[in-house]
């Protein structure tokens, strides 16, 4: 956290002082709980009115939060220094219960304080065998649904698997955190191809993409378009620059991945057939919810919701899809998604993210870019192109259904 900046002779109240200081705190640990940063300007923006911090005014990006208080003559501004993190959903859950517990008295600034500390403090851990599995059960379960047969989820599960070990050792390390996408990437690609040199006949751009399906920034490219459309600009741009530049470190390390196994079994190819919904994309649906219960940090007992959250996406998709087309489809999943989370959360009291997060997830808003990329790294570039420009048709629907579930809501469910 950077010194405050105050204009001079701004003097804050002593009974402000402490509202204050969990204003701050709570922007700092919701930031890196992962929230969206539209989502976290109204958020703290009700709890300054709630409290009753005159005239507050919000602005929050992905690596800069901004806090002002006061009239104009007399106002005092914070700025907090942050950065993009993964989200959290056991955090954003907890920090929904503190803020609805002070805004409706429940809590004294103090007491609300100390559970903030205690949030920061002890955040969800789990068994580095439970992440492993995750990562395992997660490339196995999308695979289906990206058009695999059995071949292809056995491969995702053994390339997920060593995807999570990779993260989970570079992860260990906060100087090669950066490095956890390209890296895990080209050890999914490698592998992929190592796999099927060694006589499985699985497709090994199917097997990488269920793999790093954790990775694909699919979330990041949807909020920041979503951002964009409702002209949160700097926001917008900076989160839809951080999905760009890491769907660009996954296809550095695919593409280096794919170098050294060409050099060293050939060129493996092998085209999926993609057949349609089956029975078996429900259950790998209700498997990747299982696996993004971990990957999200979520609490196992979220999981239920969230498996709700990916069968629903992969049924409303497919019927969508049927009916009105690809795009139209994807508006329509996006647009039941949000309806659903929102009414969710309403009747749990539990925050919509745990419901629209692994729901988004498998719409595959990211893979689409992926491919894109890669179709350009090889030299495909009318493909490339193509496939990027529907990459953004795909993130706009998703962002617009969001936007519709919104407004069509009553305002009571949204608040």
């Amino acid at each position: 956290m950077s010194p405050p900046n105050a204009s001079a002779g701004a003097e804050l109240h002593p009974s402000n002082e402490s509202t204050v200081e969990f204003l701050l705190g709570f922007a700092r640990v919701a930031h890196r709980a992962g929230y969206p940063t539209s989502d976290l300007e109204d958020l703290l923006g009700s709890l300054a009115a709630e409290l009753g911090l005159e005239a507050a005014q919000i602005s929050a990006t992905p690596t800069l939060v901004e806090l002002s208080f006061g009239s104009l003559p007399h106002q005092r501004s914070y700025t907090l220094r942050v950065r993009p993190t993964a989200v959290d959903l056991d955090a954003i859950g907890r920090l929904e219960d503190l803020a609805r517990d002070t805004i409706d008295g429940r809590l004294t600034i103090a007491a609300a304080l100390a559970r903030l500390k205690e949030i920061e403090a002890r955040p969800l851990n789990r068994r580095w065998y439970v992440e492993l599995a995750a990562y395992a059960l997660a490339g196995a379960a999308v695979a289906p649904v990206l058009g695999g047969s059995w071949r292809e989820i056995a491969a995702g599960g053994v390339v997920g698997l060593l995807v999570g070990v990779v993260a989970g050792l570079a992860r260990r390390a906060a100087r090669a955190e950066p490095m956890v996408a390209p890296l895990a990437a080209l050890v999914a690609s490698f592998s992929a191809a190592a796999i099927v040199r060694l006589g499985l006949n699985a497709s090994p751009d199917t097997v990488t993409l269920a793999a790093l399906i954790t990775f694909l920034p699919g979330m990041s490219l949807t909020i920041g378009v979503r951002e964009l459309a409702t002209e949160h600009l700097q926001s917008g741009v900076a989160n839809t620059a951080s999905a760009l530049v890491q769907l660009l470190g996954l296809v550095f390390g695919v593409g280096v991945g794919r170098s050294l196994a060409t050099h060293w079994f050939g060129i493996v190819q092998h085209t999926v057939s993609r057949p349609g919904f089956t029975g078996a994309h429900l259950v790998a649906a209700i498997a990747a919810g299982l696996a993004f219960t971990v990957t999200l940090r979520a609490p196992l007992k979220a999981a239920p919701t969230m498996c709700a959250a990916t069968l629903l996406a992969v049924t409303a998709s497919a019927v969508g899809r049927s009916l009105f087309g690809p795009e139209a489809g994807t508006f329509v999943a996006a647009l039941s998604i949000g309806i659903v989370g929102a009414l969710l959360a309403t009747l749990l009291r539990r925050p919509p993210l745990v419901f629209i997060v692994p729901g988004v997830l498998m719409l595959v808003p990211g893979s689409t870019g992926f491919n894109s990329l890669l179709h350009l790294l090889t030299g495909q570039t009318v493909s490339g192109i193509d496939a990027g420009f529907n990459a953004f048709v795909t993130a706009m629907a998703i962002s617009y259904g969001l936007l519709v579930a919104t407004v069509i809501l009553p305002p009571r469910v949204i608040r």
